[in-house]
C-alpha cells in the first residue's frame, strides 16, 4: 500500500502547484465600424489557450446600450471593441457588459479561474468597471474588484487591468454545472460611468481569463505512474 500512497501523493503535489496561465483570450478585431454581437468559439478573435476549457459554439455575448449591436462596434483601427455611450448603472443587470459562457470543463479535466485581465483605453469621460458573476449554488450576484480607468489616448491600448479572483472558487469540472448565459452563473465584465456622457470613447482591445487547469491524465503520465509504482515495489 505504501508505494500506491506515494504515487498518489506525488500526483496530488504536482496538481497543487500548477502555475496560473491564460485559459482563454478574446482579441477584438475586424472591420472598423462593424457591430460586435455574438462571437462564436470558432471565430479567430476567440482563442482557447488551454484544452481543459470547454466552450459552447456561441460563447462571448456583448450587451449594452448605444449604437451598434449591444452598443459595441469595432473601432476605426480594427483592433478594439468600442462604445461611445456607456451605461451609468453599476448593478449586475444594467451596465454595458460582456457576458461569457465557458460551460463545463473538458471531459476528465478541471479548471479554476483565478483572475481576469483586460486591455483598455479611454479618451472620453473616466469610467469604472467590475467583474461580476452569479453563483450557481444560489444565483446570488457577486461583484468583484471595482477599477477606475484613467484617461488614455492613442491607437494602441496603454493600460492592462487585472482583478484577482483567486478567492472566488470559480472552478469547473466535467461533472458540475458552471456558467451559462441565462439563469444562474453568468460570467460578466461590467463597464459603467458615474456621470452620463454620450461622447465616451471607451475601447476594449482584449480580455483574458487567467487560471489553472488540470487536464485528463495523459498516457505518458499514466505509464510514468505505473513505472514509479513498479520501482517502489521492487525496492520494497
Amino acid at each position: 500500500m505504501k508505494p500506491i500512497s506515494l504515487t498518489v501523493a506525488l500526483l496530488a503535489a504536482t496538481s497543487s502547484i500548477l502555475p496560473a496561465v491564460t485559459l482563454v483570450e478574446v482579441d477584438f478585431s475586424g472591420t472598423g465600424g462593424s457591430a460586435v454581437g455574438t462571437i462564436p468559439a470558432s471565430n479567430a478573435q476567440f482563442t482557447v489557450k488551454n484544452a481543459a476549457v470547454n466552450f459552447s459554439s456561441t460563447s462571448l455575448i456583448t450587451v449594452g446600450g448605444g449604437s451598434g449591436v449591444g452598443g459595441w462596434t469595432i473601432d476605426g483601427t480594427g483592433t478594439a471593441a468600442a462604445n461611445t455611450d456607456l451605461h451609468t448603472a453599476s448593478n449586475f443587470g444594467s451596465p454595458t457588459r460582456f457576458d461569457l459562457n465557458p460551460g463545463l470543463a473538458t471531459v476528465g479535466a478541471s479548471y479554476t479561474i483565478t483572475g481576469v485581465e483586460v486591455d483598455i483605453r479611454a479618451s472620453g469621460t473616466a469610467v469604472s468597471w467590475e467583474f461580476g458573476y452569479r453563483r450557481t449554488s444560489d444565483n446570488a450576484t457577486v461583484l468583484v474588484g471595482l477599477q477606475t480607468i484613467a484617461i488614455q489616448s492613442g491607437a494602441v491600448p496603454v493600460a492592462t487591468y487585472f482583478i484577482d479572483l483567486s478567492g472566488e472558487n470559480l472552478t469547473a469540472t466535467d461533472s458540475a454545472a458552471t456558467w451559462v448565459l441565462s439563469g444562474t452563473g453568468a460570467l460578466r465584465w461590467e463597464f459603467f460611468q458615474a456621470v452620463g456622457n454620450n461622447n465616451d470613447n471607451f475601447q476594449v482591445d482584449a480580455v483574458r481569463l487567467i487560471g489553472t487547469a488540470i487536464p485528463e491524465p495523459s498516457l505518458p503520465l499514466m505509464l510514468g505512474s505505473m513505472a514509479l509504482l513498479g520501482l517502489c515495489k521492487r525496492r520494497r
